[in-house]
């Protein structure tokens, strides 16, 4: 694995859980906001780094079906039954969820961060298509293909939010461009797939990686600031992972890193590397029950150090739980 790759995969999940855990802050107006505001849109291009970091590893790869969907069932199954298993268990112990499990798994997520498991069901169904274009077309048609996407999943949504969701009533899709144009192919998380590897094979250079990403954050900041005046209260239509400043700033991480020069990641980098599908899958039960338990609160303090230092220890304690757990070769498949 590149080490570029692998330092992007332990980033981005270090994000998800800076993400959640400064949340609330976001939420609820109050003293805190401000830090929630920063730390929320500095975050916020996390998961979108994961579909691109599966773009530059994949969609340039041709291989024959066979292999290709073996290896992808036991990457994204196992892990996917395991923790669906578990945070059913978890909430059956605390006097909740479903009854019948096996269906329950089946109609989706059983806790809301295993929503990136199913998502990845579809796009590795797509990706063998999706890598016949991507390897017999230009450059030139790859950037159009991404072009169109941002246009109809992220700028046209985002404006008819800002336009017409008077009352900030949730992130409102506008079936529109589906149910009339038919344009549902140019949607959803495939168009970072083809991002992460166009940017991947031609990386543009380190300073306009970072000018993307502190200029899509800081508008993320700065719209979230003039939403929250307009609507008299927090509002996420420039939070979403398809908003255009979302986007921005995913390419412009994916792209400082990919300016970086190839090598070989270094042992702890690996083995960190290595446990973060790991990490993802067991952080929400440390950011909460666990971590909480010992009396630690996370919007407890200083607002802007104290969920710094949250997420660093939650990320600790999932690494050394997950960690320990890969020492048995068996349960790499699942962690």
């Amino acid at each position: 694995m590149d080490r570029r790759i692998s330092a992007l995969r332990v980033i981005a999940c270090y994000m998800v859980i800076q993400l959640h855990v400064s949340a609330e802050l976001f939420v609820k107006p109050g003293a805190g906001w401000w830090a929630g505001n920063v730390l929320n849109s500095l975050t916020r291009s996390c998961v979108p780094l994961f579909f691109m970091i599966a773009g530059a590893t994949m969609l340039a790869r041709d291989e024959p079906l066979g292999p290709f969907f073996r290896k992808r069932v036991l990457r994204i199954l196992p892990p996917l039954l395991v923790w669906s298993l578990f945070y059913l268990w978890w909430l059956w112990h605390n006097g909740g969820g479903p009854a019948n499990w096996p269906l329950a798994i089946l109609q989706g997520p059983t806790m809301f961060h295993l929503w990136y498991f199913y998502a990845l069901v579809g796009i590795y169904a797509a990706l063998p298509i999706m890598r016949k274009f991507y390897i017999h077309s230009s450059r030139r048609d790859r950037i159009l293909f991404a072009l169109t996407w941002f246009l109809v999943a992220s700028v046209v949504p985002t404006a008819q939010n800002i336009l017409f969701n008077r009352h900030c009533g949730g992130y409102i899709g506008f079936p529109r461009l589906n149910d009339v144009y038919h344009l549902t192919f140019f949607g959803g998380y495939m168009g970072y797939v083809v991002l992460g590897a166009i940017a991947a094979d031609r990386p543009a250079s380190a300073r306009a990686g970072w000018a993307a990403f502190l200029g899509g954050s800081l508008a993320t900041i700065a719209g979230n600031w003039w939403l929250a005046r307009q609507f008299g209260s927090p509002c996420e239509f420039f939070m979403v992972y398809f908003s255009p400043f979302v986007v921005l700033a995913a390419w412009g991480l994916f792209t400082v890193a990919m300016s970086l020069r190839e090598g070989t990641p270094s042992r702890w980098l690996a083995v960190l590397a290595d446990c973060t599908l790991g990490i993802y899958g067991l952080h929400v039960i440390v950011i909460g029950p666990v971590l909480q338990r010992f009396g630690w609160n996370p919007l407890a303090g200083n607002a802007w150090l104290n969920p710094l230092a949250y997420a660093i220890a939650a990320f600790a304690v999932c690494f050394v739980v997950i960690g320990t757990l890969r020492l048995a070769p068996p349960l790499r498949r699942v962690f």
